[in-house]
């Protein structure tokens, strides 16, 4: 129990009615504690638990989501590794990563054994499980990743909503919460990591591969990739947000204000940019065929400054 909790007891405790003489005469001279005394022991006891609560933040990562989290050479790096070291220096807490697979980290977090996570969940899904966001820090969304000779095969989004191919996605994820809603008619592949549903569509052993516009965006981004590009028309749009438990409001408001003050100085579009480097602007229209005005053709361009959430 907290000192807090404690105090609090003392300060609020009934006396019980005296039964016998020698109860009134112990309730006589016992030590009263006055209301001020009151006041600043409760004080005291606040400060004393804030100031024991947190030396360290526990941060949920799921490894291998390029560009959010991966290992390259036995290190764990990535933009959702940046934005965690920053989350930590600017909280001046020593941080702790924790691997986790993505369908466990909020069961993680809800159950304490996690401070933070980074996700795209919806706020009104997460609110019933007892969970809030900050504001945002980054949008996306989910895109489909196709063969680049396989371009003429979907003209139109609808044409890939309505497809009957073998569509990969990762398990748990919100790509397969989309292929069951959008693509009725697809054989669905589910695959463990992001990576393995990549490597599966370079092999032909899937058409497509639904994944987060981030790993389209890093993609594109990359010189030497002309295997695989992407359908650069989102089929859904998120919202990226720190996610904590509902009870634990000063740490979300600590969140924010860091994310305010990196919006500010740039720091947060510094670290965005380090990790995805282009985003895709779109055209409005779509084609009947693929061609410099298909609306598959996205042009890559700097990213956009970062701007406050409003949703």
């Amino acid at each position: 129990m907290g000192a807090a909790s404690t105090a609090q007891r003392a300060c609020n405790r009934e006396p019980s009615q005296p039964t016998t003489t020698a109860d009134l005469w112990r309730r006589r001279s016992a030590p009263r504690v006055a209301p001020a005394l009151c006041v600043l022991l409760l004080l005291l006891s606040q400060d004393l638990a804030a100031a024991t609560s947190l030396t360290t933040i526990a941060f949920a990562v799921t490894i291998e989501r390029p560009p959010l989290a991966f290992k390259q050479g036995g290190v764990v790096k990535g933009l959702e590794i940046d934005l965690a070291r920053a989350l930590a220096a600017a909280l001046e807490l020593e941080l702790n990563l924790h691997a986790l697979p993505e369908p466990r980290l909020i069961d993680a977090l809800r159950g304490g054994r996690v401070d933070v996570a980074l996700s795209a969940l919806p706020r009104d899904e997460l609110a019933a499980l007892g969970l809030a966001t900050s504001e945002s820090v980054l949008d996306s969304g989910q895109m489909a990743i196709i063969r680049t000779d396989d371009l003429a095969r979907f003209p139109r989004l609808i044409d890939l909503k309505l497809t009957n191919e073998r569509v990969g996605y990762q398990r748990g994820s919100l790509g397969a919460r989309l292929v069951q809603a959008q693509l009725p008619r697809a054989e669905r592949v589910p695959f463990a990591e992001a990576n393995a549903g990549l490597a599966a569509l370079r092999h032909g052993e899937i058409a497509v591969f639904i994944h987060e516009a981030t790993t389209a965006w890093s993609l594109a981004a990359d010189p030497e990739e002309t295997a695989l590009t992407a359908v650069f028309q989102p089929i859904s749009t998120e919202k990226w947000r720190f996610i904590t438990r509902t009870e634990d409001a000063q740490l979300r408001r600590d969140l924010n204000r860091a994310i305010d003050a990196w919006r500010r100085s740039g720091e947060l579009e510094r670290i965005i940019r380090r990790w995805i480097p282009i985003q895709i602007r779109i055209k409005d229209r779509f084609s009947q065929h693929q061609g410099p005005d298909s609306p598959w053709s996205g042009r890559a361009v700097p990213r956009p400054a970062c701007h406050r959430d409003t949703t």
